[in-house]
């Protein structure tokens, strides 16, 4: 019919572009020798350290790796440790969660009436359908810890009793220590260090901090191989993403694809984020040529979406440490320390230039990645550039 425009007639396909939210091995991109080191290392028992920035893909990794290992019939467990305020809370949700990855319940459930009988009062499970329901005891004064043991001892001893083998992951790991110190790590050490049939994922977003954990004199040190998660090659990135354009009869420019990518400065949930708002601008005009200028639009309307939340954190920061972002976002991170930027934007020394990244580390603003700080969300130097 005449007068319908092209956008009209042509039938829109689902954005391929995932962000935000756990992607399905469908949206994974490349990370084949990590996924395969966890699912080897995971299935054998092992106790793995993943160490990664945020916004890399890290829990992304974890969901596609434990449903290969459910394939494998290896009973899995993800606990987001940040999600709860107490240990209290932790410990109950660790059980609760264990609890209902255990059955068969015809095999399990006389050792976890035993487990119930040994934390009584403060745990109930109904042994004739298996329905968990789990308080480990309520107000402030109640101090989780005696019962610590005998629920990190919980996945081992229903997995040897119940004749399979068990994966669990602790998703955003660096956060137990703020429940009760290294007595919570000293736990959970002494637990699944004897645990054979249970392989591990303590996954964390925060290096630095992880790292610390991990160090000498502390629990988890030498407990396990660690994982460190490095940006997506650039490769990996212009066949998935050009990939996808050519399926639906659309060409993405060289140049046009290499400024998507330089300027997502290539995390994961942003190189998907910009490919997401590209692909969905070329249906509504059903475009079938997009460049350069088609990546610096939807830049700009994602920049100006979130341009309140940026005024904000920007009024908050001390003039020093928003001349470092103006100088990171215009120079890079190799060239922040150098005289002519420490001069030229008036950084002074750079033993300031490194404390005001650190605090800047410290707020979420910036990470560090290969020993080099970089904006946790690549649009704020985007904003940063245009504003300054």
């Amino acid at each position: 019919m005449r007068g319908v425009t092209g956008a009209m007639k042509r039938r829109t396909e689902e954005n391929p572009f995932i962000f935000g939210e756990i992607i399905t091995e469908s949206g994974f991109v490349d990370r084949t020798e990590e996924l395969g080191q966890l699912v080897r290392d995971v299935s054998e028992g092992q106790k793995v350290f993943l160490l990664s920035p945020r916004r890399f893909g890290k829990s992304s990794l974890v969901s596609v790796a434990f449903r290969r290992l459910e394939q494998e019939g290896i009973r899995t467990v993800i606990i987001p440790v940040s999600s709860y305020a107490s240990y209290t809370q932790f410990l109950e949700k660790f059980a609760d969660r264990v609890l209902r990855a255990a059955g068969p319940w015809e095999k399990v459930k006389d050792w976890i009436g035993r487990f119930v009988r040994r934390v009584k009062p403060q745990a109930d499970v109904d042994l004739s359908s298996g329905e968990v329901s789990l308080s480990f005891g309520k107000g402030v004064e109640f101090d989780p810890a005696p019962i610590a043991p005998d629920v990190f001892a919980l996945p081992g001893e229903v997995a040897k009793n119940g004749g399979f083998r068990m994966a669990i992951c602790l998703d955003e790991f660096q956060q137990i220590h703020a429940f009760n110190g290294k007595t919570v790590e000293n736990a959970l050490r002494n637990a699944v260090q004897v645990q054979r049939e249970v392989g591990y994922v303590f996954a964390g977003s925060q290096p630095s901090l992880m790292e610390q954990m991990l160090s000498p004199k502390h629990p988890f040190h030498k407990a396990g191989p660690r994982l460190f998660l490095d940006k997506i090659p650039e490769g990996a990135w212009r066949e998935f993403i050009g990939g996808h354009f050519r399926r639906r009869g659309r060409a993405l420019s060289e140049k046009g694809l290499e400024h998507l990518l330089r300027t997502s400065d290539l995390i994961p949930y942003d190189v998907q984020r910009l490919a997401h708002e590209l692909w969905d601008e070329a249906e509504l005009r059903d475009a079938h040529a997009l460049g350069i200028a088609d990546v610096e639009r939807v830049t700009k309307r994602l920049v100006s979406s979130q341009a309140e939340y940026y005024e904000r954190l920007w009024e908050q920061l001390p003039s020093r440490q928003r001349s470092v972002l103006q100088a990171l976002a215009a120079q890079g991170p190799k060239e922040i320390y150098s005289q002519t930027v420490r001069q030229t934007y008036r950084l002074g020394p750079a033993s300031s230039v490194q404390k005001a990244l650190q605090s800047l580390d410290a707020q979420d603003v910036v990470d560090r990645y290969r020993d080099s700080y970089f904006f946790l969300d690549p649009l704020f130097a985007v904003w940063i550039k245009i504003n300054q």
